[in-house]
């Protein structure tokens, strides 16, 4: 599974197009997040997003699992923190900010996600930045300040961040995190089983927090929207995009890969004022021109390959 992958789709122009469609895939993920506040609750869509996808890998990856047991429990710890960062920290905390934010702001502000793998990926692997890297975080994170800051003078006539504003940024520092330690991955592990390990790894680190939430907030609804939402989330999001994605950081290295948020963004912006309704406004564009001109300067340079771990 894992070689059929990296020989077929980690050279030529297909990581590219492998980024471009998961892209388009996760933008369905922001408007379906913005569109069921209220009616389906932020940390069990995250948990039965998971769990589906889960379900729907496992059949087919479980011999694979098996045959390289040795490698996943030697490490263990460095699975179990990119399930904390994608899971709770990462996919949950988007859900919860669309309860406070728009899919176009929420999407604008996720964006900020380059300039944070960059510093996570020097944190966790050690991925120096250059001056052209450092020049285009400096304009990304402009970017991301322009729009936190004019889409709240526009709402509200002040200078603020809202709650939504801040859970989005924590949302984008989980990516971020989880971005920067595909690289730390073994080479026997590959794009597609490492998506297994972190969905099944997602069930349990998310099933505390699920349970709270139940308990406190509301359980998730048994309607047909619902289980068609979880549905769309748990297969086409949960493991046809996040599995090429890590196809796609695998073979760009983790700053190239997230030129593909700049797409989504694109994407997002598109559907939210089909669907929802949600204004464009001119410090969109002012926010998204920084934010391109940033990632131009940080795909330059070269990112430094996975190394040879047994």
């Amino acid at each position: 599974m894992a070689s059929f992958s990296e020989r077929h789709f980690s050279h030529g122009p297909w990581p590219w197009i492998v980024l471009v469609t998961a892209a388009f895939v996760v933008s369905t993920n922001h408007i379906l997040g913005r569109y069921i506040i209220g009616e389906i609750p932020p940390v069990g869509l995250a948990f039965w997003r998971v769990a589906v996808g889960a379900a729907v890998v496992l059949p087919f990856a479980w011999r694979e699992l098996v045959r390289q047991r040795d490698v996943i429990v030697r490490n263990w710890k460095l699975f179990a923190l990119m399930a904390t960062a994608l899971m709770p920290a990462g996919n949950a905390m988007v859900y919860v900010a669309y309860n406070f934010t728009t899919a176009i702001n929420g999407s604008i502000i996720l964006t900020a996600q380059p300039a944070l793998t960059l510093l996570a990926a020097w944190l966790v692997v050690g991925h120096t930045i250059n001056r052209m890297q450092a020049a285009g975080t400096a304009f990304a994170m402009t970017g991301v300040m322009v729009i936190i800051i004019g889409s709240n003078y526009a709402a509200l006539g002040t200078v603020s961040l809202s709650a939504g504003d801040l859970i989005m940024i924590a949302g984008t520092l989980g990516f971020a995190f989880y971005t920067a330690m595909i690289p730390k991955v073994p080479p026997a592990i590959g794009a597609m089983l490492i998506l297994v390990i972190i969905q099944v790894l997602g069930v349990l680190v998310l099933l505390p927090f699920y349970i709270v939430e139940s308990i406190v907030y509301m359980p998730v609804p048994t309607t047909l929207e619902s289980l068609l939402v979880i549905a769309w989330v748990g297969t086409a999001i949960a493991v046809v995009a996040v599995g090429l994605n890590n196809i796609a950081v695998l073979a760009l290295g983790p700053a190239k890969a997230t030129i593909g948020l700049y797409l989504r963004t694109l994407f997002v912006t598109v559907f939210a004022m089909v669907l929802l309704d949600e204004p464009l406004e001119a410090f969109h564009f002012v926010a998204f021109a920084l934010i391109m001109i940033g990632v131009a300067l940080m795909t330059r340079g070269r990112s430094r390959p996975r190394s040879a771990q047994a």
